[in-house]
């Protein structure tokens, strides 16, 4: 176990594709709800990406992550399509653009610090940057939905390391409203399970199959979004300190 005074300085890289599950849209009053088929976001994989900063010293840790999400497709609609105060008829081609980044801020105490099992418990807060729009494709008709907010998240990770030569982990966010705030309901969850092992001195390589989702439904402003992502990626850590 690391001394409190002791700093360890962990960076992550990790990539892979992501295939769009879930995306349920619904944006204005008059709104047409529509879903990730509907949009072609089913008919390819994404491929994400995820940068974590991890700051550790003793049983505390603060994590910095940035987790951009952004999907672009052309589709011919199939049917009209109402966006906010725009109508898209049937049968015209569309460029639809998703962007749903996300910058997250966690802290994390050890519950059980030492043994082979590590047991970390705190809370996270994300700041959600997303873009969702529609534009003809032939630059006649765009419209556009952004939005801007802060979500907070309870997070748990539990890592198992028996050995010097391989370790697994499972790191949870998530959080419901319940319907507590206002007219707004929604909620956010990641599940990440992970495999990994040392290939020299403060280099890990792991795997990670993750399950993404979130969503809320705001009465006052008209929106309607739910979305499950289901991903697998290939990453390292390095452990700077170390090196």
């Amino acid at each position: 176990m690391h001394s409190l005074l002791t700093l360890a300085v962990i960076l992550g890289y990790e990539v892979g594709p992501t295939y769009i599950a879930q995306n349920d849209g619904r944006y204005g009053e008059a709104g047409t709800p529509y879903e990730a088929g509907d949009v072609g976001q089913q008919d390819t994989l994404a491929v994400t990406q995820r940068t974590t900063v991890e700051v550790r010293s003793g049983r505390h840790a603060v994590i910095a992550l940035y987790a951009p999400l952004q999907l672009a497709t052309r589709v011919r609609l199939d049917q009209d399509l109402q966006f906010r105060d725009e109508r898209f008829t049937a049968g015209t081609p569309v460029d639809h653009r998703y962007v749903f980044d996300g910058f997250r801020l966690s802290y994390l105490y050890a519950v059980v610090p030492d043994g082979a099992l590590r047991l970390d418990a705190g809370a996270s807060l994300q700041i959600r940057s997303a873009l969702v729009s529609f534009a003809s494709a032939d630059g006649e008709q765009y419209a556009a939905q952004t939005d801007l907010g802060l979500v907070g998240a309870l997070k748990v990770r539990a890592t198992y390391q028996p050995g010097a030569t391989w370790w697994g982990q499972v790191e949870a966010d998530a959080l419901s409203t319940f319907g507590l705030l206002g007219d707004t309901s929604g909620g956010i969850y990641d599940v990440a399970l992970s495999a990994g092992r040392p290939v020299r001195r403060g280099v890990d390589a792991y795997a990670t199959v993750r399950l993404l989702g979130g969503g809320a439904e705001v009465p006052s402003q008209a929106i309607d979004n739910w979305g499950n992502y289901v991903s697998a990626s290939a990453g390292l850590r390095v452990e700077l300190g170390a090196l």
